[in-house]
């Protein structure tokens, strides 16, 4: 039998774990927003085409986003939590098939005011995880929940299913767990269902190479991920290799 102080004890600690837990998000928030960013995209003009985020991940001003957030740019800016706009300039790793870029900007020479940690392990099921960016342009927007699953899905490969909440413009911003590490890119969801979003495992960009840079420019003339079309912006289009029902909506330039 349990001691009476004892169990008093142990009831204490399991009816307060919930708030802590609840009362430290915030702090984890701040923590992040730093190292977050929205991404703006121009076409050839100069006119603005779409938004999407992406966040710095290492002290030298390395930045990570979807290769579609910025295949068809002509040029594109960051602007940091703080309101203040940077070009991007060069492109360091793009992978199209996993649908991620490495970049970098044109940083003052304090470089970035903050970056997220990679998580090189699996994510598990049921972990808490939240998610930062810029849907529909509504910056430095946070949504929090859970991993659901780790998924195969055809033409994707892995994919880390959450149900953090996305929308168009959250493409390229971080999912990240109570320690503040990067256990996914926030990528697309289902246009049917609630809560149904998907996420590129983080550990995929620990394998990005780093062995030819080039101007965004270039990039540009490379074409779209492969199985993303093309429409205006702000209408984005099912995924290619899916099955028809349910369809993953994939943001092209957001």
């Amino acid at each position: 039998m349990m001691p009476q102080t004892a169990l008093a004890l142990l009831l204490l600690g399991l009816s307060i774990s919930p708030l802590s837990a609840q009362e430290d998000l915030p702090q984890l928030i701040a923590k992040i927003q730093p190292a977050v960013v929205t991404i703006i995209i121009f076409d050839r003009s100069g006119r603005v085409i779409g938004n999407g985020s992406g966040f710095f991940i290492n002290p030298q001003g390395h930045l990570v986003s979807n290769y579609h957030v910025l295949s068809r740019a002509a040029r594109a800016e960051i602007k940091t939590y703080d309101g203040r706009r940077y070009p991007i300039n060069l492109v360091l790793a793009a992978d199209r098939q996993a649908d991620l870029i490495k970049v970098t900007a044109a940083l003052p020479a304090g470089g970035p005011p903050a970056y997220l940690p990679i998580s090189p392990t699996r994510p598990r099921l049921g972990e808490r995880v939240v998610v930062l960016g810029s849907p529909l342009g509504l910056e430095q927007t946070v949504s929090d929940g859970m991993v659901s699953g780790i998924r195969r899905l055809p033409g994707l490969g892995d994919v880390v299913q959450i149900s953090a909440p996305i929308s168009p413009g959250s493409s390229g911003g971080p999912v990240v767990n109570v320690k503040g590490e990067v256990l996914g890119v926030a990528r697309g969801f289902l246009n049917r269902g609630q809560n149904l979003n998907f996420a590129i495992p983080g550990n995929l960009i620990l394998a990005l190479p780093e062995d030819n840079p080039k101007p965004l420019e270039d990039l540009n003339q490379e074409g779209g991920a492969p199985g993303l079309p093309s429409p205006a912006p702000g209408l984005p289009p099912p995924a290619t290799g899916f099955p028809p029902r349910p369809t993953i909506i994939i943001p092209p330039k957001n």
